[in-house]
């Protein structure tokens, strides 16, 4: 048997159902592409339903303001995944006439696209061979074949991606890439892979040599940067003060707390230290409170009722903030 139909047989007996596999439409399959990078399927699916729900097509999408589209992000991360599938919504409009392209030159062009979401949609959704290399495909390819390239290189994923187009050869292209997905997602994860439920168990090079979890070969990360900022939670009766300077590079188009790389000269309440841990970056909070504040000008900052905070899109590490201060209830 082909390994192509091993993943296929394998794919149709245990794959699980997932709300974005009912139909492959190829906007769902973008959008839960996009939300599933960086984020576990279990933690996105509440997010993808919601989504799906306000916003069901490209054309709904295309049409909703920034702000909503953030705010329904909030909890998942990584914010500019959520701008890139709005711009990318408003070209599939614009360039494309709402209609989503099936050819990789087309949607390449489309705003937060890569290779490997491209794969993804034009394999699944148009069943054309055209791989998707992932987290999951790369482990499940490096440890069948035993690679020990770096897969931080380009010429290991050029590598990976050769091998699973020769996988996916005269076979059905959108079961091959949701299988080889699936088996990395499920049976050949990074920790304890169950190798007896695997379909590829035969040809595993890794398996063989009993180094599994050898694979898949990674150099090491940069550390993230410390920095130690100041931030306050300024109340004036009813109202509380926000920012919206995103100078620091992160966080475009949301609301902050007035935070900044020195101490202001203001009379505040000191609160415990706390810490926020972005990809590359860490916050060390020094924390202060007052809640019987004069209303005064700072840098970008507007004053908005305390009842109206749920209606922002606000950095996740003040929303905690203040909801530890204020009470959760205000969002």
């Amino acid at each position: 048997m082909k390994v192509s139909e091993k993943i296929e047989s394998w794919y149709d007996l245990n794959h699980r159902d997932l709300p974005f596999r009912k139909n492959n439409d190829p906007y769902q399959v973008w959008v839960s592409e996009i939300m599933a990078q960086q984020t576990r399927i279990d933690s996105m699916i509440p997010y993808y339903i919601k989504w799906m729900n306000k916003w069901p097509t490209v054309a709904s999408l295309a049409k909703a303001d920034i702000q909503d589209v953030l705010h329904l992000w909030q909890g998942l991360g990584y914010y500019n995944r959520a701008r890139k599938l709005h711009q990318g919504a408003i070209t599939i409009m614009d360039k494309f006439d709402g209609v989503f392209p099936d050819n990789l030159e087309d949607i390449l062009t489309i705003d937060g696209i890569g290779d490997y979401t491209a794969g993804a949609i034009l394999s699944i959704c148009f069943n054309k061979e055209q791989p998707a290399v992932d987290g999951n495909v790369f482990r499940v390819v490096t440890r069948v074949k035993a690679m020990d390239d770096d897969i931080t290189k380009l010429s290991t994923r050029k590598k990976v991606t050769e091998i699973c187009a020769l996988w996916m050869k005269g076979s059905n292209p959108s079961k091959v890439t949701q299988g080889l997905m699936e088996i990395g997602a499920i049976v050949c994860t990074p920790k304890n892979p169950m190798c007896m439920l695997c379909p590829l168990v035969e040809e595993c090079e890794a398996y063989k040599n009993g180094n599994q979890c050898d694979y898949p070969v990674k150099k090491k990360s940069k550390a993230p940067q410390e920095i130690e900022v100041y931030t306050y939670v300024l109340i004036h009766q009813d109202e509380i003060c926000l920012s919206k300077d995103d100078s620091d590079g992160l966080m475009k188009d949301f609301y902050r707390l007035p935070q900044f790389l020195e101490t202001l000269n203001i009379e505040c309440t000191k609160l415990k230290k706390r810490k926020h841990v972005f990809s590359h970056r860490i916050w060390h909070m020094n924390c202060f409170y007052n809640d019987h504040m004069q209303k005064i000008e700072l840098n970008q900052c507007v004053w908005i009722k305390i009842d109206q905070l749920k209606e922002y899109a606000i950095v996740t590490a003040h929303r905690k903030l203040i909801a530890s201060v204020i009470g959760k209830h205000v969002f």
